[in-house]
C-alpha cells in the first residue's frame, strides 16, 4: 500500500514538471519551464570576434596591419638618424618601405604578421590607409609614396 501511494505521488510530480500543467497540456518545445523565463540580452550584442577597441571605445588602441602598419613604421623612423633597422626608413616610388645598412644596402621592411597596436590618437592619421583596424580597402603605399614625393 505504501508503495502504491509512493508511485502515485512520483507520477503526479512528474506530470506537473512545467509550471504546474499536466504533461498532456505542456508545450513540447524541448525546453524546460525555466528556459522561457531567462532574459535575453537587450540592445546590440558586440561581436565576440572583434577586438575590444573596435567596439566604439573613444580611447584605447587600434590595430594596424599591412600597408597601414608599414606606413606607420615609416613615419616613426623618418626622423631617425643612422643605419639599420633602428635608423631612418625610406619609402620607394613603388610603395616599398626599406632601410639601409652600414654598407648602404637596402633591406625591405615587412609588416608585422601580428599587426601593430597603436594608441587611437596616434593611429588617426592612418584611417584612410588599407589595413587600419583590419579594413581591406583604402589607400595603398604606392599612392602614399606618390603623395609624399610631391
Amino acid at each position: 500500500m505504501k508503495r502504491l501511494l509512493l508511485l502515485a505521488t512520483v507520477a503526479a510530480l512528474c506530470a506537473c514538471d512545467r509550471g504546474g500543467q499536466p504533461a498532456s497540456q505542456q508545450k513540447q518545445d524541448g525546453y524546460g519551464g525555466a528556459a522561457d523565463q531567462v532574459a535575453r540580452p537587450q540592445g546590440r550584442v558586440p561581436d565576440p570576434k572583434s577586438p575590444p577597441q573596435d567596439r566604439g571605445a573613444a580611447g584605447g588602441t587600434v590595430e594596424l596591419r599591412g600597408d597601414a602598419a608599414l606606413y606607420y613604421l615609416y613615419r616613426q623612423h623618418l626622423s631617425n638618424d643612422g643605419t639599420g633597422p633602428q635608423g631612418r626608413y625610406h619609402l620607394s616610388k613603388e610603395g616599398r618601405v626599406f632601410y639601409k645598412d652600414a654598407q648602404d644596402r637596402e633591406h625591405t621592411v615587412n609588416p608585422p604578421s601580428e599587426g601593430l597596436r597603436v594608441p587611437r590618437a596616434a593611429a588617426d592619421p592612418y584611417r584612410d590607409v588599407r589595413g587600419y583596424a583590419g579594413q581591406q580597402n583604402g589607400r595603398d603605399l604606392r599612392g602614399l609614396a606618390a603623395d609624399d614625393q610631391k
